[in-house]
Order: structure tokens, then sequence, then C-alpha cells
């Protein structure tokens, strides 16, 4: 499974000497560590890939971080070139094994990690040659724990940005479809996921806005298509169609289970938090009873700063609380889409 750890990778049955990495990266290694849960799954910035027994690559979009591991240093420089020349995208590669690497998108003739990763001299790397040698540069700092070699990779400081405008013709297409806000999409699609296009939570959302198949995704073909089904796990791990259940689903949100609430600004609100955490909890956050009624009046009696206040300070669930703080200030970023 695509995030699901080796556990030779960093399951918290082995014992990492932490002292052999640098600083930052030793803290990034105790923080999977610890989140990891018995399967070894992690958050869905967290990717990992191409497991196999003598080798295996971990991938935080959030931080702008590969961690790559083999056994010994000619794999370990393989697994370097594999994924620096890479196409992270399902419909080139299998979305369960992710085992075919070296692919180069025919319409961009570029690998997944272009620009987000620069080798020693500064330079995008788009074919073999300079992929190894690269991969030659970074052996020279390898480090050798628990029977396997690591390097660390760092993408560059703007990482998000070229991630994100992958998928911004998408939002925008989506958006003229089902009239959402583009800016809120595409802020909803870097908390969700950090634009990992093959993200996977342990609930099973899937992909860049973290669709849940058999709720959101069930909505969308129900109340915007016209017809049951639920989609796939193929078909919500392709972007342009993550990112259109996505907006459709929001649609829904707003049009349907959270109308009455008047004002522009605080319906946005309440379409961030019940994407997160469900309309039924924004009604028992509300009203001691959950009563829809009462929940909507109270929001049209408060102003748009106190209704904001209300939903990060007094929500019932401290993860929606903080998502509604996230979203709304990685917005800002995408105004002038």
């Amino acid at each position: 499974m695509l995030v699901v750890m080796s556990a030779v990778w960093i399951s918290s049955a082995v014992a990492i000497d932490f002292q052999d990495y640098d600083d930052d990266v030793a803290a990034l290694l105790r923080e999977y560590q610890s989140q990891s849960d018995a399967m070894g799954s992690y958050n869905p910035s967290v990717l990992s890939f191409n497991e196999t027994d003598d080798s295996n690559t971990l991938v935080d979009f959030e931080k702008g971080l590969i961690l790559v591991a083999a056994t010994t240093p000619e794999m370990l420089r393989q697994s370097i070139i594999d994924v620096l020349l890479t196409q992270i995208d399902p419909s080139v590669i299998d979305a369960k094994t992710a085992q075919d690497f070296g692919l180069i998108n025919e319409k961009t003739n570029r690998p997944f990690f272009w620009g987000q990763v620069l080798d020693n001299k500064g330079n995008p790397m788009d074919s073999w040659r300079p992929a190894a040698n690269f991969a030659d540069f970074l052996l020279r700092d390898r480090v050798f724990d628990d029977g396997r070699f690591r390097v660390s990779i760092t993408m560059v400081e703007t990482h998000k940005e070229i991630a994100g405008g992958k998928y911004v013709k998408y939002a925008k297409a989506a958006s003229a479809e089902h009239n959402v806000s583009v800016p809120l999409m595409m802020a909803i699609m870097e908390t969700e996921s950090s634009f990992n296009p093959l993200a996977r939570s342990r609930s099973n959302a899937l992909g860049l806005m973290q669709i849940k198949a058999n709720t959101a995704g069930r909505d969308y073909f129900n109340l915007i298509k016209g017809y049951k089904h639920t989609p796939s796990r193929s078909y919500l791990y392709t972007p342009k169609n993550n990112i259109e259940v996505a907006a459709g689903y929001l649609s829904i949100l707003s049009n349907r289970y959270l109308k009455g609430i008047r004002d522009p600004s605080k319906l946005e609100y309440a379409v961030i938090s019940s994407y997160n955490g469900g309309a039924g909890n924004l009604w028992k956050s509300l009203d001691k009873n959950g009563n829809k009624t009462k929940a909507i009046a109270r929001i049209n009696r408060m102003s748009t700063k106190d209704f904001y206040w209300f939903l990060t300070n007094r929500h019932i669930r401290e993860e929606t609380r903080n998502y509604v703080k996230k979203v709304s200030n990685k917005k800002s970023k995408y105004l002038n889409l």
C-alpha cells in the first residue's frame, strides 16, 4: 500500500541511532516514528513508495523532505535516481504499488519533482545523467544504521508553490462548474495533502483533497451527477477527478447542508469547518441538542468576526478548530489566482 511504511524504515520496533543524522532530519524521523500506527500509516502529506526488502523511499510533502534507504550503496544510488525521475501520478503509475519509476510526463517531458528538487549545482533534473551525478554527490554524506544506508534530500523552499501550480487549472475548471472559490479549494488542498496526489489518511480519505468515497464521493454522484455511485480508489487518486468531486461536495455543503446561513463570509467559514468535521458537528457546537434551525439562527445573529472566533475556539472538535485556522490562513496565498 502506498502510505504503509515498511517495518525496516522507521517502525517503533526498530532502534534507529538518531545521532547519525543532522538535527532537522533526526527530529523528523522521531516524529514519523512516534506518529506511526501499528500498520505504519502516517498523515496524508507523507508518502512511502518503492518499498521492497532492500530499499524504500519516503516523501514528506509538507516538510519538503525526501528520505531514501537501501541495503547497499548501489541500491541506494538507484533509488535516488528513481525518485528524482519518477512520475507520482496515478494516470502513469500503479496507484497500489507505485513500482514503475523513471517515467517522464509525456506532456511536459519532466519528472514529478522537476524544480522542486535541485542538484548540488542548483539545477533541476530531467534525465538519467544529471540525476545519477546528483545521486553520487548525495552518497558522499550517506549514513549507515540498522543495516541500511540512508540519505536525505531537501526540496527547494518554494516546493509547495511549484507542486500546487500543477493543479490550479483543475481548480479553475471546477470553480467555473460549481461556483466554488479557487483560493478556497487551493487552501483546502494544501491543508489536506500538501499537494500529495496519492495521499491517503487512516480513515481512507483519498487524493489531493482527501475525499472519502462512501460519503463525499457518493454525495457528489448522487446529488450532482444524479445517479447512485461510489467512486473507486483509482478515480479519486486522479487529480482532475479528485478536485472536481471536492468542488462538487463544497457546493453541496454550501447550497444544501448549510443552506440558511445568509452572510457569504460566515457561510464559507461554515463550509470549511463542515468539510473537515461535518455539518452535524457544527450544529452540535452551536446547540446542545444539535438543532439545525437553532444553530443557523445563532450563526445569523453573530458577526463574521464572532463566528470565526467561535469556530476556532468553541467547535466541539479540536481538529476542526485548527483546520479552520489553517485553511483561512492559507487562502490568502491564492487570492490572485
